[in-house]
């Protein structure tokens, strides 16, 4: 199976209530097909920026499976509802989808 516009959205969160929260709106409006929230062990980070202190969190990944077209859309959702003033968000291209899913996940948005 050749590219396809299907992506991931990947998203920074503090806990899962607020990675299930932003999946669930983002569900609810269309704009993902599904969501998943993926665990992390550790992130270490200096904060503020360019300080010197280190900070480590724990917050898990969400994931939201979508069409390219939504990114902008789901973008904008993520900065209203992230607690984060800067919050990840970034995506990345899937490729060699099966036809059978990627007919699924097109039907399931707007």
């Amino acid at each position: 199976m050749s590219k396809r516009e299907i992506i991931w959205v990947v998203c920074n969160t503090h806990n899962i209530k607020e990675a299930d929260k932003i999946g669930m709106a983002a569900l609810k409006a269309r704009l993902c097909a599904c969501y998943g929230i993926i665990p992390r062990i550790k992130s270490v980070y200096y904060w503020p920026p360019k300080s010197k202190k280190l900070e480590r969190s724990r917050g898990p990944l969400l994931t939201l499976e979508t069409l390219e077209k939504n990114y902008g859309k789901i973008s904008k959702l993520i900065k209203q509802l992230h607690s984060d003033d800067v919050p990840f968000i970034g995506q990345w291209e899937m490729e060699n989808v099966s036809p059978d899913f990627y007919a699924w996940l097109k039907g399931e948005m707007k």
